[in-house]
């Protein structure tokens, strides 16, 4: 199996085992080299043992040749002239050994190699005697790369036991822990579009799986709002084209029936009227789901005040809008953009005006304000939040342009949103004052 297709639970074990192996190996290359050592050691203390006592027979005139000793050391005593004088009948007639001559009445441990393959392990020690001084050699080979050869085994078997008991401990351990996302993966298999108010349970410790879950929680959430908010989306489509569709078949037909009773100039100009609120309601769709895509748009200085007089004098309007700026407030936005809030605040406000509508354009506190305010009804404060809500239109907003689309409004704060600023309907004595403040360009800049 490829790496990346193994899970998590399979990823941690191999892991496991192979870190235990590791660890497994070095632990019993530690154990071989202390075991080697301890053999040493002891090999070395009988050694010693074995030196003492030829050393004392020496002294007392009892040295023998062949040297009988009580293990199966090997020994060997030569005099100041490197001669072979005596020996342990295993030894005897070999060539005298190359070793160091320890100080009178001294004793030293060293390590003797014949070859490089074969090395021993001597214990020296210097007798001085009346005629002529003895240096005694107690000797051993040195102990292998497994002095105990059952108990390397024994320990080699632990190996493979322990890289075994490490992965299946680590098989459980993960499991037992990855427990809560397989739980929460049974959970999000149960939830469908047609039922997104369920959510997934919280695991009871507030570890990575809790936040896990929470984020989860939080995705549905706002997964639920989306759909909930393209439900009503459709609902509302489907009701606010369903009129002027209904209005182009009633002319159509009746058009069709009585060719010659009709008028057709009137048919035609009631034909068009219902085929532009058609438009204005597509149009506003389209520009909707631009933003609810996310498409990007391309933003550069543009003065405000300039685009709202150029906003005034592009459309005519059943009320002239008053323009008054404040030279210099220039933000980073795209101008399409702007431009669209600007025309469907305009818009909005030549419905509602009696007799005026005034633009201002200002500086305040590092922001750009224009404020587009009317003389006409004032808004109901519960209702100063539903207007900008999609496809909401007040009573008052129906009866004076039964063609709008409920999308302008909801559409400009959307895009002053977008570009890190706010829309709202202000305070004012009479009328509506809606007010766009937008990031000045210089408190953008670095």
């Amino acid at each position: 199996m490829r790496h990346r297709d193994q899970t998590i639970r399979q990823r941690a074990t191999v892991i496991a085992m192979t870190v235990t192996g590791i660890v497994a190996v070095l632990a019993y290359i530690g154990l071989l080299a202390l075991i080697q050592y301890q053999v040493a050691r002891s090999l070395a203390t009988d050694l010693t043992f074995t030196a003492r006592q030829i050393a004392a027979l020496t002294r007392a005139g009892q040295l023998t040749n062949p040297v009988i000793t009580g293990g199966h050391e090997l020994v060997q005593v030569q005099n100041d002239h490197g001669q072979v004088v005596a020996a342990t009948k295993s030894v005897s007639g070999l060539p005298a050994l190359h070793a160091r001559r320890p100080p009178d009445g001294g004793r030293i441990e060293q390590r003797v190699c014949v070859d490089p393959r074969h090395c021993l392990i001597v214990v020296s020690q210097r007798v001085p005697g009346p005629g002529q001084a003895l240096t005694i050699h107690a000797i051993t080979p040195e102990p292998g790369l497994f002095p105990r050869p059952g108990l390397a085994v024994l320990l080699a078997l632990g190996i493979p036991v322990s890289i075994g008991a490490g992965g299946v401990w680590r098989w459980w351990a993960a499991g037992r822990r990855l427990r809560p996302v397989e739980a929460l993966r049974d959970e999000l298999d149960a939830i469908n579009v047609a039922d997104l108010r369920r959510r997934v349970s919280l695991p009871p410790r507030r570890d990575e799986f809790y936040w896990l879950a929470m984020a989860v929680n939080a995705t549905l959430d706002r997964l639920e709002a989306a759909v909930e908010q393209q439900r009503r989306l459709v609902s509302d489509v489907s009701h606010d084209l369903r009129s002027p569709i209904a209005g182009l078949r009633a002319e159509l037909e009746v058009a069709l029936l009585d060719p010659e009773g009709t008028d057709l100039r009137e048919a035609l100009a009631r034909t068009l009227q219902n085929t532009e609120r058609l438009q204005n309601i597509v149009t506003e769709l389209l520009a909707l789901a631009r933003r609810d895509a996310g498409l990007p748009s391309r933003n550069g200085p543009v003065d405000l005040g300039d685009l709202a007089e150029r906003e005034v004098r592009r459309v005519p309007r059943r009320i002239t809008a008053k323009v008054i700026t404040e030279p210099g407030v220039v933000v980073r936005a795209n101008r399409l953009d702007i431009s669209r809030v600007l025309t469907n605040l305009l818009d909005n406000a030549a419905r509602h005006a009696e007799s005026e509508v005034t633009v201002s354009v200002r500086r305040g506190n590092g922001e750009a304000v224009l404020e587009l305010c009317n003389d006409g009804k004032q808004i109901a404060p519960a209702d100063r939040e539903r207007i900008f809500e999609r496809f909401t239109r007040l009573p008052d907003a129906r009866q004076r342009d039964p063609g709008g689309s409920g999308l302008g409004l909801a559409i400009s704060r959307e895009i002053a949103n977008a570009h890190g600023g706010t829309l709202a309907l202000g305070d004012c004595d009479k009328g509506a004052c809606f007010v766009l403040t937008l990031p000045l360009l210089s408190e953008l800049s670095p």
